[in-house]
């Protein structure tokens, strides 16, 4: 019974996490802190949630910001773990890299919005452009400080066995380095849907989050924009949960 109860708790615990939400958001309305206009019940939100899930519409809009976010992350990650890699294996490459990237990492990525759109144009190649600034600095600083934290004491023994530097490189550093890498790649997957969405907000599009955003926003239906901001929330938190079991499956020994 004790062992059936320790793996429901915290399916519990997660629930009550939720459910405390709900119920600071029913206080708030109930209670006129905001205004109910603007901050509607719980109901009509589920409400018009109910009714966005049964829009086919809405298909084509999450299917894009899912379509550009991936696209981004995907760029993000090809570029941005071996660049890391190479940073943090070479020395003299990492101390002359720093700076810059360290410099482009930390320019709020909206800023460059008139420059995307300059080069770029309105169009899908600067939305993913942008979630690609936005996440690959991260993916190369989390790479890079994976090898540089990593224990010497293994690629020493592997070269004193004869192994090769590309080998060393391979099996050992790569390996030792990824837990750091995984960190970086599951804050950029998170970081990439948020861009998504606001450069369909700023871009404008036919399709995306964004774009119903903004319209539900510009046409005043409260409760509409608040069940796009819960579709576009469980739509990250899929995102997470489904990473966090990739990062268990691929690194299971760091796991806790």
């Amino acid at each position: 019974m004790a062992g059936k109860w320790y793996h429901v708790w915290p399916w519990l615990l997660r629930i009550l996490g939720f459910g405390c939400l709900a119920f600071a958001w029913e206080v708030a309305h109930a209670f006129s802190i905001f205004d109910p206009t603007l901050l509607p019940g719980l109901s009509a939100v589920a409400k018009a949630f109910v009714k966005l899930l049964g829009s086919w519409n809405t298909v084509s809009d999450v299917g894009m910001t899912v379509v550009r976010t991936l696209a981004g992350f995907g760029l993000a990650a090809i570029a941005g773990i071996p660049l890391g890699i190479g940073m943090g294996v070479f020395r003299p490459v990492y101390l002359a890299a720093m700076p810059p990237v360290d410099f482009f990492r930390s320019i709020p990525v909206t800023t460059l919005y008139p420059v995307f759109v300059l080069l770029l144009g309105v169009g899908d190649k600067s939305k993913i452009g942008m979630i690609f600034t936005a996440c690959v600095f991260v993916v190369m600083l989390n790479s890079a400080y994976g090898v540089l934290q990593a224990r010497p004491t293994r690629r020493q023994m592997a070269r004193l066995y004869g192994c090769s530097a590309p080998n060393v490189l391979r099996w050992v550093t790569f390996y030792e380095a990824l837990p750091q890498t995984l960190i970086g790649l599951r804050i950029s997957l998170s970081l990439s849907l948020i861009v998504a969405v606001l450069t369909e907000m700023f871009m404008g599009s036919e399709y995306g989050l964004g774009q119903l955003l903004t319209d539900a926003y510009t046409t005043f239906a409260i409760d509409r924009l608040y069940a796009i901001v819960i579709l576009t929330g469980t739509i990250g938190f899929i995102f997470n949960r489904l990473f966090v079991r990739l990062e268990t499956w691929l690194v299971p020994w760091s796991s806790k």
